[in-house]
């Protein structure tokens, strides 16, 4: 297990993780200090792997729906909320497209959103089903600045949302990595 910030992960061979701990740390402050989670307040980790960020989120926020589409990133999920006596997380199996489609159907209240995808960024109709749960704030972590950029061009075109903000943290020194986080309010919430 990895001890970060006070929260303990349980990690699979064939989960992902962040390799570089102290950074880490400092992409989940930034990602929070954004976000501005409320007590109240739902929010959702699309992409969730392991349950790094859904942690954090659970001790902010009222509950947190996280969804992940490895099986074994989903054992580990539900294995930390459980080891960090975090009740009030809920991960879903499937994908990001599917699942928030399925929340949109049954009218689900969405407060707050991060996506963390992998590189080849978000899912067409993942974004579009975002926008049509509108979150008051989305929170979108990258490690290609490209799929960056095509997703959140797409999340802001019909004006229903804006960027605020962006935010490189080196967690790979001495290369050419980077993941940067993005920040986008809805149009009127902010």
């Amino acid at each position: 297990t990895d001890m970060i910030l006070g929260h303990r992960f349980r990690v699979s061979s064939d989960s992902f993780f962040q390799v570089n701990l102290v950074q880490t740390a400092v992409l989940i402050e930034k990602v929070l200090q954004m976000l501005e989670p409320q007590r109240n307040e739902v929010a959702l980790d699309g992409y969730s792997g392991v349950g790094l960020f859904s942690a954090f989120l659970a001790a902010r926020t009222a509950r947190v729906v996280a969804i992940e589409s490895q099986p074994s990133a989903v054992i580990d999920a539900r294995a930390n909320a459980a080891l960090n006596n975090q009740n009030n997380i809920t991960t879903l199996e499937g994908t990001l497209e599917r699942i928030l489609g399925q929340l949109h159907y049954r009218r689900e209240r969405v407060d707050i959103a991060l996506v963390d995808p992998p590189r080849a960024g978000c899912h067409p109709k993942a974004l579009q089903a975002l926008q049509t749960l509108a979150p008051r704030n989305i929170c979108y972590v990258s490690c290609d600045p490209s799929t960056l950029a095509r997703d959140i061009a797409t999340l802001c075109a019909n004006g229903r949302y804006r960027l605020v903000s962006a935010q490189p943290v080196d967690m790979f020194p001495q290369t050419y990595h980077i993941e940067c986080i993005a920040l986008l309010a809805r149009v009127g919430s902010r």
